[in-house]
């Protein structure tokens, strides 16, 4: 079985943090990473995707409203066709689940 990263560590640059990495949905619901390094927000491939964490339990439910129906960790690996860039990014909904940008990314 071919494993993420071909088993390799793997972990986002300093070109996807602190809000550098964006994103929007385009003609529909399907949302693009926009190149953290190209102008006119070029649209990076999804390479390859992997589920890190994917549990029948939300930890953060206690704290919230509405529960999620689980819990999740989902890694992407991008690449830029245009710059070459590559890179990776996580998306959970056992984190930080809601409140202000800037306290995302205050220290």
């Amino acid at each position: 079985m071919k494993k993420f990263n071909n088993g390799k560590p793997f972990h986002g640059s300093t070109a996807v943090e602190d809000g550098k990495l964006k994103g929007a949905t385009g003609r529909t619901d399907y949302f693009f990473f926009f190149c953290p390094n190209c102008p006119d927000k070029y649209i990076m491939r999804i390479l390859d995707y992997c589920a890190i964490q994917d549990t029948p339990e939300n930890r953060v439910n206690s704290e919230m409203k509405i529960p999620a129906a689980k819990g999740f960790i989902l890694a992407f690996k991008l690449y830029c066709e245009k710059c070459k860039h590559t890179d990776f990014v996580k998306i959970d909904n056992v984190g930080l689940q809601g409140g202000f940008y800037k306290d995302a990314i205050s220290t």
